[in-house]
């Protein structure tokens, strides 16, 4: 003690250095897990694209990893240049499409009335608009439906039974629900009608959410090929996917065979590997334009009542 005063007594660091030596170990554990993860989902990949841009005689003799052997792009030539994967090409890309638009139709026109508390009946319709959510009546009640539809083989069995996801719905009704009901008010003041309201104030603000649940729709569609197995018979109304399905798993049929030049042989792991790759790579051309809508439509959309 110097003249009555007390000197200061210089801080400890021993606890600043053990929390930073908690977080490093925390960031390492947490690094860690990421690589795992992003390996888990990379290492198919680059063995996939390896096979594909491999030659047939290194890949029977499984020398095959995760970089090609005997570079070529013969695989994919094959692919390409088969009529049934073209028209299949083709037909996705419409059908996913007009699935798209339709469903993002009807969701918008269901979800937007059920965030209006003036909705007479609300919470029954959303009750009802669930049950399907949780129950299902099985594959043969919808065969059944279909067929009495007359829908059987025609386009319009891929888009009817899916046209609507409940979760889809909810996500944007939630979204709706976030937007400030004094801007509804404005409108209505103006003179606006509710389908005003929807087209020029709801929409325009919902872009994130809408962008995020249409990417949804589109993945959903074009990855689906179980109804083309049920419904269809026509191999003119065949998806990729379907052609995938057939290629992967050595189906006999005729068009699919040609892909060998005709062969009734047994298919080669680059020609399936080749056509994985085909039938991936539209979809994913789609993701970077609308990943940055991805956490901000989904995250409001869930946590807003």
């Amino acid at each position: 003690m110097v003249n009555g005063v007390q000197p200061q007594r210089t801080p400890r660091r021993s606890g600043g250095r053990l929390n930073a030596q908690r977080y490093g170990f925390s960031s390492v554990i947490i690094y860690a897990v990421v690589i795992a993860s992003v390996a888990i989902c990379v290492i198919p990949v680059l063995h996939i694209l390896a096979l594909s841009m491999s030659g047939r005689d290194a890949v029977l003799a499984r020398k095959v990893t995760f970089w090609p052997k005997d570079f070529n792009f013969n695989a994919y030539t094959s692919v390409f240049m088969d009529k049934s994967m073209q028209r299949a090409l083709v037909f996705s890309i419409a059908l996913t499409m007009s699935y798209t638009v339709l469903a993002m139709t009807g969701s918008v026109l269901l979800a937007y009335p059920l965030c209006k508390a003036r909705l007479p009946g609300r919470k029954g319709l959303m009750l009802f608009i669930l049950i399907p959510m949780y129950f299902s009546g099985g594959i043969i009640p919808e065969y059944l439906w279909i067929k009495t539809l007359g829908l059987v083989d025609r386009p319009l069995s891929l888009l009817l039974p899916i046209l609507i996801s409940t979760y889809n719905t909810i996500i944007l009704r939630n979204f709706f629900s976030s937007i400030p009901a004094s801007l509804e008010e404005s409108a209505m003041i103006d003179g606006g009608g509710d389908f005003t309201v929807l087209w020029k104030i709801a929409l325009p603000l919902s872009v994130p959410a809408l962008a995020t649940l249409s990417l949804f729709y589109a993945v959903s569609r074009w990855n689906t090929f179980a109804d083309v197995r049920y419904y269809i018979n026509s191999t003119q109304y065949y998806t990729l996917q379907m052609k995938l399905y057939q290629v992967v798993f050595n189906s006999t049929d005729t068009e699919v065979n040609m892909i060998e030049g005709g062969r009734n042989a047994v298919l080669s792991d680059t020609i399936k590997s080749a056509a994985i790759v085909f039938a991936t790579v539209p979809i994913l051309i789609v993701y970077p334009f609308l990943q940055r809508y991805f956490v901000q439509g989904v995250m409001i959309g869930a946590v807003k009542e």
